[in-house]
């Protein structure tokens, strides 16, 4: 009987998420359909930078969001490196309000505020815009705040991300849906630039109001429209290097073994079964720590640590793992999470 009533609650679990899921799919769609009455630009605001955008051959567009309109500490630690790298920034803010500051002016080459209408990609496609001479580039990053870090310098990242190995490099790739790159830090090299495919995705984009859509039409799209134009898309750190590496260690080393502490055994029993059963996870969460201090990784997601949506365990020890790994200063990260958590701590 019990065994009974677990099948019925697991059905009804499937077919609860399957509803869900169509109704998002088909809000997603209404909102792809209201794009059309929607304006051509949503920019509010923007001033000049210290920096200059004429004639830049490295250009990050970066985009933010903050509630109250504040650039934390940690996005001006990203900025800050940024600009000591030689890029151009095209500041990007998806915030209500943003306060002129001279921090902004001095990273910045331009500061835009915009209304938060199509998310990052919306931002993403205003802050392209603003580039005066786009043909003239020769790497244009596409970044946001949706990671603390840079944990690693980004020297070494950028240097793993050469035009020889690839036309457009992410820092991580996913293959939920289909084979994409993660839209958090996106390299576009010269030959992706010239592509007529890269023009054609920008200009063909909506500002559409739903994460759904953007993520499956844009963030996955982007890889798959640059791709069937012949482009090379890589990522610096593969999901499949971390997912084989916990395979191995399973397998050849049977880490999940009985000397294990019970929390940690269970779940990388649970990953590993899905993993071998060939369904992808998001890597940036279920493998945070083998990234970071394994395969020099220089991302710690924000929504990992603020909302922890797959219930990874353990996630206490985040401070011990960036310290031991490497020498970014953690205090950036914990007074941002002093300031926007509610009803948890990690």
């Amino acid at each position: 009987m019990i065994g009974i009533m677990y099948r019925l609650v697991q059905r009804l679990r499937i077919a609860l998420a399957w509803s869900l899921a169509q109704l998002k799919l088909g809000g997603a769609y209404l909102s792809y359909w209201a794009s059309f009455l929607r304006r051509e630009s949503y920019v509010q605001e923007r001033w000049e930078g210290a920096q200059s955008l004429a004639g830049a051959k490295r250009v990050a567009v970066f985009v933010h969001y903050d509630r109250q309109g504040v650039v934390h500490d940690f996005v001006e630690h990203y900025l800050r490196q940024l600009h000591d790298l030689g890029f151009a920034i095209v500041f990007t803010s998806n915030a209500p309000r943003l306060a002129q500051s001279d921090t902004l002016r001095d990273l910045c080459a331009l500061v835009i505020r915009r209304d938060n209408v199509g998310y990052d990609f919306g931002a993403y496609k205003e802050g392209i815009a603003a580039i005066p001479e786009l043909a003239a580039v020769d790497t244009l990053l596409l970044a946001n705040d949706s990671v603390y870090g840079p944990l690693y310098h980004l020297a070494g990242v950028l240097d793993r991300m050469d035009p020889q190995g690839a036309d457009v490099w992410g820092a991580s790739d996913s293959w939920e849906f289909s084979f994409h790159l993660q839209s958090y830090f996106l390299v576009f090299h010269r030959a992706a630039l010239a592509s007529p495919a890269f023009t054609a995705f920008w200009t063909k984009l909506r500002y559409v109001q739903s994460k759904t859509w953007v993520v499956r039409r844009y963030e996955v799209g982007l890889t798959r429209a640059l791709r069937r134009a012949g482009l090379r898309c890589r990522a610096a750190f593969p999901y499949r290097q971390a997912a084989s590496a916990l395979i191995e260690a399973v397998v050849e080393r049977n880490v999940a073994g009985d000397g294990l502490d019970p929390v940690r055994k269970t779940f990388i029993q649970q990953v590993f079964r899905t993993v071998n059963a060939g369904v992808p996870l998001n890597g940036t969460h279920f493998f945070w720590d083998y990234l970071i201090s394994q395969m020099d990784f220089p991302f710690l997601k924000r929504d990992l640590l603020q909302k922890n949506p797959a219930r990874i365990p353990l996630l206490n020890y985040w401070e011990r793992v960036v310290r031991q790994s490497t020498d970014y200063d953690t205090d950036l990260i914990l007074r941002h999470l002093e300031l926007s958590l509610k009803n948890r701590s990690v």
